[in-house]
Protein backbone atom coordinates (compact mmCIF):
# COMPACT_ATOMS: atom_id res chain seq x y z
CA UNK A 1 0.00 0.00 0.00
CA UNK A 2 1.28 3.83 -0.69
CA UNK A 3 0.83 6.42 1.77
CA UNK A 4 1.36 9.74 0.17
CA UNK A 5 0.79 12.73 2.02
CA UNK A 6 -1.04 15.84 0.83
CA UNK A 7 2.69 17.69 0.96
CA UNK A 8 4.04 15.37 -1.26
CA UNK A 9 1.24 15.11 -4.32
CA UNK A 10 1.96 18.61 -5.94
CA UNK A 11 0.56 18.91 -8.99
CA UNK A 12 2.98 20.15 -11.97
CA UNK A 13 1.58 21.56 -15.39
CA UNK A 14 4.65 21.10 -18.16
CA UNK A 15 4.47 22.43 -21.95
CA UNK A 16 7.93 21.86 -24.06
CA UNK A 17 10.31 21.86 -20.84
CA UNK A 18 7.99 25.15 -19.49
CA UNK A 19 5.69 24.78 -15.98
CA UNK A 20 4.86 25.31 -13.15
CA UNK A 21 3.86 23.98 -9.81
CA UNK A 22 0.36 24.45 -8.68
CA UNK A 23 -0.40 25.11 -5.04
CA UNK A 24 -3.31 22.99 -5.34
CA UNK A 25 -5.74 21.70 -2.47
CA UNK A 26 -6.78 19.07 -4.49
CA UNK A 27 -7.01 16.57 -7.38
CA UNK A 28 -8.82 14.00 -9.01
CA UNK A 29 -7.87 11.51 -11.62
CA UNK A 30 -10.39 8.95 -13.40
CA UNK A 31 -9.15 6.52 -16.19
CA UNK A 32 -11.83 4.36 -17.59
CA UNK A 33 -13.17 2.62 -21.23
CA UNK A 34 -16.44 1.42 -22.74
CA UNK A 35 -17.24 -1.97 -23.57
CA UNK A 36 -20.70 -3.32 -25.24
CA UNK A 37 -22.09 -6.55 -25.07
CA UNK A 38 -22.57 -8.72 -28.65
CA UNK A 39 -25.02 -10.67 -28.94
CA UNK A 40 -25.97 -13.27 -31.91
CA UNK A 41 -29.79 -14.12 -33.37
CA UNK A 42 -29.62 -18.25 -32.31
CA UNK A 43 -27.40 -17.66 -29.19
CA UNK A 44 -28.43 -17.58 -25.49
CA UNK A 45 -26.75 -14.52 -24.02
CA UNK A 46 -23.46 -12.47 -25.58
CA UNK A 47 -20.77 -13.80 -27.47
CA UNK A 48 -18.63 -11.57 -25.50
CA UNK A 49 -17.69 -7.67 -24.53
CA UNK A 50 -16.12 -5.61 -26.74
CA UNK A 51 -14.36 -2.08 -26.44
CA UNK A 52 -16.59 0.42 -28.05
CA UNK A 53 -14.35 3.30 -27.34
CA UNK A 54 -11.02 4.04 -26.56
CA UNK A 55 -9.35 4.46 -23.59
CA UNK A 56 -9.40 8.09 -21.68
CA UNK A 57 -8.58 9.57 -18.30
CA UNK A 58 -9.15 13.27 -16.88
CA UNK A 59 -7.56 14.94 -14.12
CA UNK A 60 -9.89 17.93 -11.98
CA UNK A 61 -7.99 20.18 -9.16
CA UNK A 62 -8.38 23.32 -7.17
CA UNK A 63 -5.82 25.37 -6.66
CA UNK A 64 -4.63 28.97 -5.30
CA UNK A 65 -5.34 31.60 -8.15
CA UNK A 66 -1.65 32.51 -8.25
CA UNK A 67 0.14 35.49 -10.51
CA UNK A 68 3.38 35.21 -9.97
CA UNK A 69 4.44 33.13 -12.68
CA UNK A 70 6.09 34.23 -15.95
CA UNK A 71 5.56 32.22 -19.23
CA UNK A 72 6.78 33.90 -22.42
CA UNK A 73 6.60 37.37 -20.94
CA UNK A 74 2.94 36.32 -19.52
CA UNK A 75 2.40 37.35 -16.06
CA UNK A 76 0.26 34.58 -14.09
CA UNK A 77 -0.61 31.05 -13.61
CA UNK A 78 0.69 28.59 -16.30
CA UNK A 79 -3.08 27.29 -16.91
CA UNK A 80 -4.24 30.84 -16.89
CA UNK A 81 -1.60 31.13 -19.98
CA UNK A 82 -2.53 27.89 -21.78
CA UNK A 83 -6.19 29.39 -21.65
CA UNK A 84 -5.41 32.49 -22.84
CA UNK A 85 -3.10 30.96 -25.58
CA UNK A 86 -5.73 28.24 -26.79
CA UNK A 87 -8.64 30.21 -26.88
CA UNK A 88 -7.64 32.74 -28.98
CA UNK A 89 -5.39 29.92 -31.45
CA UNK A 90 -5.78 30.14 -35.30
CA UNK A 91 -4.08 26.67 -35.80
CA UNK A 92 -6.67 23.71 -35.06
CA UNK A 93 -4.19 21.23 -33.67
CA UNK A 94 -3.84 21.38 -30.24
CA UNK A 95 -0.47 20.15 -28.26
CA UNK A 96 -1.12 18.28 -25.05
CA UNK A 97 0.41 19.38 -21.81
CA UNK A 98 2.02 16.99 -18.88
CA UNK A 99 -0.12 16.67 -15.73
CA UNK A 100 1.20 15.15 -12.71
CA UNK A 101 0.86 14.26 -9.38
CA UNK A 102 1.81 12.35 -6.33
CA UNK A 103 3.72 9.84 -9.08
CA UNK A 104 1.01 9.59 -12.06
CA UNK A 105 0.83 11.63 -15.15
CA UNK A 106 -0.45 12.26 -18.77
CA UNK A 107 -0.17 14.51 -21.99
CA UNK A 108 -4.03 16.03 -21.26
CA UNK A 109 -5.87 18.83 -23.02
CA UNK A 110 -7.60 21.72 -21.32
CA UNK A 111 -11.24 21.67 -20.87
CA UNK A 112 -12.14 23.70 -18.25
CA UNK A 113 -11.02 26.50 -16.38
CA UNK A 114 -12.29 29.28 -13.92
CA UNK A 115 -12.16 30.81 -11.08
CA UNK A 116 -13.20 33.57 -8.73
CA UNK A 117 -12.85 36.91 -7.10
CA UNK A 118 -14.69 38.79 -4.48
CA UNK A 119 -14.14 41.36 -2.14
CA UNK A 120 -11.62 40.84 0.47
CA UNK A 121 -11.14 37.42 -0.44
CA UNK A 122 -8.35 34.89 -1.77
CA UNK A 123 -8.83 33.64 -5.00
CA UNK A 124 -9.08 30.40 -6.12
CA UNK A 125 -9.04 28.35 -9.76
CA UNK A 126 -9.96 25.22 -10.96
CA UNK A 127 -9.11 23.27 -14.15
CA UNK A 128 -10.00 20.09 -15.54
CA UNK A 129 -8.25 18.04 -18.56
CA UNK A 130 -9.11 14.89 -20.44
CA UNK A 131 -6.05 12.41 -21.48
CA UNK A 132 -6.72 10.60 -24.85
CA UNK A 133 -3.18 9.38 -25.12
CA UNK A 134 -1.05 9.16 -28.43
CA UNK A 135 -0.52 6.60 -30.61
CA UNK A 136 0.78 3.73 -28.14
CA UNK A 137 1.07 6.14 -25.19
CA UNK A 138 -1.31 5.48 -22.35
CA UNK A 139 -3.39 8.35 -21.64
CA UNK A 140 -2.63 7.96 -18.03
CA UNK A 141 0.22 6.29 -16.49
CA UNK A 142 2.80 5.52 -13.33
CA UNK A 143 2.22 4.45 -9.91
CA UNK A 144 1.40 6.26 -6.86
CA UNK A 145 4.74 8.15 -5.08
CA UNK A 146 6.29 11.04 -3.38
CA UNK A 147 6.49 14.08 -5.72
CA UNK A 148 10.11 15.44 -6.65
CA UNK A 149 8.12 18.80 -6.99
CA UNK A 150 7.17 20.46 -3.08
CA UNK A 151 4.56 23.32 -2.99
CA UNK A 152 6.87 24.59 0.23
CA UNK A 153 9.07 25.35 -2.37
CA UNK A 154 6.61 28.10 -3.55
CA UNK A 155 6.00 29.33 0.25
CA UNK A 156 8.09 32.58 -0.79
CA UNK A 157 5.74 33.56 -3.44
CA UNK A 158 2.90 33.55 -1.19
CA UNK A 159 2.63 37.00 0.28
CA UNK A 160 2.92 38.36 -3.54
CA UNK A 161 1.93 35.55 -5.05
CA UNK A 162 -2.20 35.09 -4.58
CA UNK A 163 -4.89 37.32 -6.16
CA UNK A 164 -7.02 38.98 -3.52
CA UNK A 165 -10.06 41.04 -4.13
CA UNK A 166 -8.60 43.52 -2.07
CA UNK A 167 -6.21 44.51 -4.18
CA UNK A 168 -8.13 43.68 -7.95
CA UNK A 169 -10.33 46.18 -9.37
CA UNK A 170 -12.74 45.71 -12.10
CA UNK A 171 -13.36 48.73 -13.50
CA UNK A 172 -14.34 47.08 -16.86
CA UNK A 173 -17.33 44.98 -15.97
CA UNK A 174 -19.63 47.99 -14.21
CA UNK A 175 -22.53 48.52 -15.93
CA UNK A 176 -22.84 52.81 -16.67
CA UNK A 177 -26.59 54.33 -16.44
CA UNK A 178 -26.97 57.04 -18.97
CA UNK A 179 -29.94 58.88 -17.40
CA UNK A 180 -27.90 59.21 -13.71
CA UNK A 181 -24.64 60.05 -13.71
CA UNK A 182 -23.78 56.71 -12.00
CA UNK A 183 -21.75 53.70 -12.28
CA UNK A 184 -22.22 50.42 -10.62
CA UNK A 185 -19.99 48.69 -7.41
CA UNK A 186 -18.76 45.60 -8.62
CA UNK A 187 -18.79 43.00 -5.93
CA UNK A 188 -17.60 40.09 -7.34
CA UNK A 189 -16.95 38.24 -10.40
CA UNK A 190 -16.63 34.43 -11.55
CA UNK A 191 -14.74 33.25 -14.61
CA UNK A 192 -15.13 30.16 -16.55
CA UNK A 193 -14.18 28.86 -20.33
CA UNK A 194 -14.42 25.04 -21.31
CA UNK A 195 -12.59 23.99 -24.56
CA UNK A 196 -13.70 21.23 -27.47
CA UNK A 197 -11.36 19.16 -28.89
CA UNK A 198 -11.53 16.51 -31.63
CA UNK A 199 -9.35 13.51 -31.01
CA UNK A 200 -8.56 11.78 -34.55
CA UNK A 201 -8.18 8.18 -34.74
CA UNK A 202 -6.55 5.89 -37.44
CA UNK A 203 -8.07 2.19 -37.98
CA UNK A 204 -5.63 -0.52 -36.52
CA UNK A 205 -4.89 2.36 -33.62
CA UNK A 206 -6.42 2.82 -30.23
CA UNK A 207 -4.90 5.92 -29.40
CA UNK A 208 -5.54 9.35 -31.65
CA UNK A 209 -2.57 10.55 -33.94
CA UNK A 210 -3.45 14.37 -33.52
CA UNK A 211 -6.14 16.11 -31.91
CA UNK A 212 -8.08 19.23 -32.88
CA UNK A 213 -9.08 22.15 -30.53
CA UNK A 214 -12.54 23.31 -32.15
CA UNK A 215 -14.08 25.68 -30.13
CA UNK A 216 -14.46 27.40 -26.90
CA UNK A 217 -17.22 29.49 -24.59
CA UNK A 218 -16.32 31.86 -22.01
CA UNK A 219 -18.05 33.45 -19.51
CA UNK A 220 -18.21 35.86 -16.75
CA UNK A 221 -20.79 36.43 -13.99
CA UNK A 222 -20.88 40.08 -12.57
CA UNK A 223 -22.32 40.89 -9.07
CA UNK A 224 -22.93 44.37 -8.75
CA UNK A 225 -25.55 46.98 -7.44
CA UNK A 226 -26.99 48.12 -10.58
CA UNK A 227 -30.09 46.38 -12.38
CA UNK A 228 -30.23 47.39 -16.02
CA UNK A 229 -32.67 45.35 -17.99
CA UNK A 230 -32.65 46.94 -21.21
CA UNK A 231 -30.59 43.96 -22.82
CA UNK A 232 -29.73 44.71 -25.94
CA UNK A 233 -30.81 42.24 -28.59
CA UNK A 234 -28.42 43.33 -31.50
CA UNK A 235 -24.97 41.89 -33.17
CA UNK A 236 -22.75 44.62 -31.07
CA UNK A 237 -20.07 43.26 -28.51
CA UNK A 238 -17.33 45.02 -26.35
CA UNK A 239 -14.27 43.95 -24.59
CA UNK A 240 -13.45 43.04 -21.27
CA UNK A 241 -10.41 43.08 -18.90
CA UNK A 242 -10.10 41.24 -15.43
CA UNK A 243 -6.78 42.22 -13.94
CA UNK A 244 -5.90 40.24 -10.55
CA UNK A 245 -3.52 41.74 -8.79
CA UNK A 246 -1.81 40.52 -5.15
CA UNK A 247 -0.33 42.38 -2.41
CA UNK A 248 2.85 44.41 -3.40
CA UNK A 249 5.11 44.06 -0.91
CA UNK A 250 8.32 46.10 -0.56
CA UNK A 251 10.35 43.06 -2.32
CA UNK A 252 7.94 42.67 -4.77
CA UNK A 253 9.16 45.23 -7.47
CA UNK A 254 12.52 43.72 -7.40
CA UNK A 255 11.03 40.05 -7.97
CA UNK A 256 9.17 41.54 -10.74
CA UNK A 257 5.86 40.26 -8.79
CA UNK A 258 3.63 44.04 -9.29
CA UNK A 259 1.85 42.85 -12.52
CA UNK A 260 -1.32 41.93 -12.85
CA UNK A 261 -2.98 38.88 -14.31
CA UNK A 262 -4.80 39.89 -17.27
CA UNK A 263 -7.99 37.91 -18.50
CA UNK A 264 -9.10 39.20 -21.35
CA UNK A 265 -12.76 38.69 -23.16
CA UNK A 266 -12.95 39.40 -26.51
CA UNK A 267 -16.38 40.58 -28.61
CA UNK A 268 -18.46 39.36 -25.02
CA UNK A 269 -22.02 40.16 -24.79
CA UNK A 270 -24.43 40.16 -21.79
CA UNK A 271 -27.15 37.68 -21.93
CA UNK A 272 -29.19 37.89 -19.19
CA UNK A 273 -29.10 39.78 -15.68
CA UNK A 274 -31.55 39.01 -12.18
CA UNK A 275 -31.42 40.42 -8.76
CA UNK A 276 -31.50 39.39 -5.41
CA UNK A 277 -32.60 40.87 -1.63
CA UNK A 278 -31.86 39.74 1.57
CA UNK A 279 -31.96 40.89 5.05
CA UNK A 280 -29.14 43.42 6.44
CA UNK A 281 -27.64 43.48 2.94
CA UNK A 282 -28.00 45.85 -0.19
CA UNK A 283 -29.93 44.78 -3.14
CA UNK A 284 -27.68 43.14 -5.64
CA UNK A 285 -27.93 42.35 -9.03
CA UNK A 286 -26.00 39.40 -11.40
CA UNK A 287 -25.16 39.75 -15.11
CA UNK A 288 -23.31 37.32 -17.28
CA UNK A 289 -21.25 38.29 -20.36
CA UNK A 290 -20.52 35.52 -22.56
CA UNK A 291 -18.06 34.98 -25.55
CA UNK A 292 -16.95 32.45 -28.01
CA UNK A 293 -14.28 31.09 -30.03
Amino acid sequence: MATVFYDKAAVSVNLGGVGETLLASDFSINYSTSASPLYSIGSKGPLGQFPSSARVGDISFNFITSITGKNNGFVGNFVNYLASGIKHSVGSQASGVTISGAGVKGVGFLNSYSFNVASNSVSSSSASFTFFGHDDQLPVSGRLADSSESPSKNAARLATGIAHGRYSVLPSLQTTLVGPADAASVFGADYSISFNHNPVYKVGQEFPVTSLYTTAQESINVTENVFQSGLAFNEDASDYTINLSGLATPGAAAAGNTKAMEVRMVSGKQVSTSMSAGLDDIVRSQKTLTASY
